[in-house]
C-alpha cells in the first residue's frame, strides 16, 4: 500500500504541487515539495536543497580540485543535496563531515531525501561556530560553507575568528567553496571578505556570480 501510495503521489506531481510542511526553530517553517517528479527542500523564502541552490553549487564546486579520496567537511547540510553531486559529480571518495545546527533539517533530510549517517557520512547536528574549533587540524581537502537561516547569513561569518578556524582544518592546499548572496555583501572585522580572508591564509581563486549567489573559491596557502 505504501508502495502505490508513493507511486500516485509521484504521479500526482505532474499535475500539481505537493507540499509538506514541517515546523523549524530555526528556519521558521520548511517545506518539503514534490513537483514533476522532484522533491526539493524550501522554507519560506529559500531553497535549502535540490533546487536552484544544487545548481548553484554544482557550478561552484567545478572550480574546486580536491584529492578523490580527501576528507570533506561540510558546514550547513540542508536537505543534502550537496553529498549527492560530492559523490556522484566530483566523485569524491573520502570521508564527508555534515554539520547542520537545525535537528528538524536533519531529520528531514534522512526521512526525505535518505541521507544518513554511514561509515562514509558523519551528521553532526550542532552549531558550526561553536563545532568548528573542535575539527581537527590539516585534515579536509575541501570545506563547503552554506550557512543560512532562511535568507539570512548568520552574524559568526563576520568574525575573522572563523575564518581563521577554516583555515586551521584545512589541509595545505585544500579548497573552500563559499555560499552568500549578491545582495548581502560579507563584511570580516568590517573589511569585504575577499580583501580580508588572503591576510587570513585563505587566497581567493574565483568570484562567481550565479543567478542571485555571490561563490567564492579559496585554496589555503601552503
Amino acid at each position: 500500500m505504501h508502495r502505490l501510495l508513493t507511486r500516485l503521489r509521484h504521479w500526482l506531481s505532474y499535475v500539481v504541487p505537493l507540499t509538506r510542511r514541517v515546523p523549524s526553530q530555526h528556519s521558521g517553517e520548511l517545506e518539503i515539495t514534490l513537483y514533476q517528479g522532484q522533491k526539493v527542500l524550501n522554507t519560506r523564502h529559500a531553497n535549502y536543497s535540490y533546487g536552484g541552490l544544487h545548481q548553484v553549487l554544482r557550478y561552484g564546486l567545478l572550480f574546486t580540485q580536491p584529492p578523490a579520496t580527501a576528507p570533506v567537511l561540510v558546514l550547513g547540510l540542508g536537505g543534502g543535496s550537496v553529498v549527492q553531486l560530492l559523490r556522484q559529480e566530483l566523485h569524491l571518495h573520502g570521508p564527508i563531515t555534515a554539520v547542520e545546527l537545525d535537528p528538524a533539517v536533519v531529520s528531514v533530510a534522512a526521512d526525505e531525501f535518505g541521507i544518513e549517517a554511514s561509515d562514509t557520512l558523519r551528521v553532526v547536528c550542532a552549531d558550526a561556530f561553536a563545532w568548528l574549533p573542535t575539527a581537527p587540524a590539516d585534515t579536509y581537502g575541501l570545506v563547503v560553507i552554506d550557512l543560512f537561516l532562511d535568507l539570512e547569513l548568520p552574524a559568526g561569518l563576520a568574525q575573522a575568528s572563523f575564518w581563521r578556524q577554516v583555515h586551521r582544518c584545512l589541509q595545505p592546499g585544500g579548497w573552500v567553496l563559499f555560499n552568500s548572496l549578491l545582495r548581502q555583501d560579507l563584511l570580516i572585522d568590517h573589511v569585504p571578505a575577499s580583501d580580508k580572508l588572503p591576510s587570513l591564509g585563505l587566497v581567493v581563486q574565483e568570484q562567481l556570480e550565479v543567478e542571485l549567489n555571490r561563490l567564492l573559491v579559496l585554496r589555503r596557502q601552503k
